[in-house]
């Protein structure tokens, strides 16, 4: 059985989280029989998670896998639920939450609850509990089963580890006027964003992060697909962010571009991490553009020289074509080009060439040496070192563990 050490383990994580979050940690046998004495919210926080499970096959889904598994109701209702196994066989489940990964109305969630066959004592009591439970991000949803993973097991694993379960499908009725009474306050944080994109203000990641930390997030796809959910939230926020972009002085031309390649990083991404990581490039690449412009670093035509750069990083450039496109003859295009960004021409080169790297190693599997010689690096060995020095990490390093 779990023994008493971890048993202690689990109660302080379950302390420390609740004094940011209203979460539940329960653990169970292998016939998710719950283990431990119970508070009144606690037991409504069960049955909630018994009545989700019904239908389902979500023993033999953890069973099935060591990695911690994202559990998903019909009504996107969320549980972080982690196997412990003893001599290959499931032996115990920690099952974290419920919480919710965007925003909820709670009529939808109770008449969803309805339709799952709650019961109308159930549905009353657990309205306040339902009202209180967190919408967190992706990123915190998966520093929360990484953690708990390790505290059971003591393994430490990369975040693709995560596996996804959910219990049906169903679109709950979250779109009228109760809906928009009950949603969080998204437009707020929406057009705080775009101002902070419009005027250049370097703090706009700092405050994505901190709103995602709470969820500002509509339903924007099918219930049980959180990858399609988080691709559609990127593509709106690069949709939004080009034309505030644009409205903070950066080309038309410019913005568009960087929109459409967005779409495109987005779409050919496979799981969340991957995500994460366009996602965070792309917030940064159009604030810290309109930064440039509105302080007076770029000329218009630097900046499009730069937007030109890329657009085409895995191309040959060379001083003298980008000194055309620009206008300018070779000595002045290279005495401007520094002036202005801080930069000669083949820094700016290899900063934006190891950026795209970050993105290739996260979002394909291609291997180092292609990923070096697609991006114009003269041998996989000076990449490396170059991708060490801007980083801190080797290439592959970065792509085990996700992150720098």
């Amino acid at each position: 059985m779990t023994d008493l050490a971890t048993a202690e383990k689990l109660q302080l994580f379950q302390g420390m989280l609740s004094a940011c979050h209203k979460l539940f940690l329960r653990s169970y046998d292998s016939d998710f029989y719950c283990l431990g004495t119970e508070t009144e919210e606690e037991r409504l926080a069960e049955e909630l998670f018994a009545l989700s499970r019904e239908g389902t096959d979500l023993g033999s889904a953890l069973a099935g896998g060591e990695g911690p598994l994202l559990f998903t109701n019909k009504v996107n209702m969320v549980w972080i639920c982690c196997p412990e196994f003893q001599e290959d066989a499931l032996h115990r489940i920690h099952a974290l939450g419920p919480f919710f990964m965007d925003d909820f109305s709670i009529g939808a969630v109770t008449a969803g609850l309805a339709g799952a066959g709650a019961s109308q004592k159930l549905r009353s009591s657990a309205q306040s509990l339902i009202r209180s439970l967190p919408v967190l991000s992706w990123s915190r949803i998966q520093e929360y089963a990484l953690m708990l993973h390790f505290l059971i097991t003591g393994e430490k694993i990369r975040r693709s580890d995560l596996r996804f379960y959910g219990s049906g499908e169903l679109s709950p009725a979250g779109h009228g006027e109760e809906a928009a009474a009950d949603t969080h306050g998204t437009y707020q944080a929406e057009q705080e964003m775009l101002r902070m994109v419009r005027e250049g203000d370097l703090s706009l990641l700092q405050f994505i992060d901190r709103a995602a930390g709470t969820g500002t997030m509509g339903q924007l796809a099918k219930a049980g697909d959180p990858l399609r959910q988080m691709k559609n939230a990127v593509e709106v926020s690069a949709t939004l962010f080009s034309r505030a972009a644009i409205e903070g002085g950066l080309s038309p031309e410019t913005a568009y571009t960087l929109c459409d390649r967005y779409f495109q990083s987005v779409e050919k991404t496979e799981t969340l991490p991957e995500l994460t990581v366009v996602a965070k490039t792309m917030n940064r690449d159009f604030v810290e553009r309109v930064h440039a412009v509105r302080t007076g670093m770029l000329s218009r035509e630097i900046e499009s020289a730069c937007s030109y750069i890329d657009r085409h990083l895995e191309d040959d450039l060379s001083l003298s074509s980008l000194a055309a496109y620009a206008g300018y003859t070779e000595y002045y295009f290279s005495k401007k080009f520094k002036r202005e960004t801080g930069m000669t021409l083949a820094e700016y080169l290899r900063k934006k060439r190891l950026e795209k790297a970050l993105v290739l190693l996260r979002s394909t599997d291609m291997d180092v040496h292609r990923i070096a010689m697609q991006l114009q690096f003269c041998s996989q060995s000076y990449f490396t070192d170059c991708f060490r020095r801007q980083f801190g990490v080797s290439p592959l390093k970065y792509r085990k563990e996700g992150s720098l």
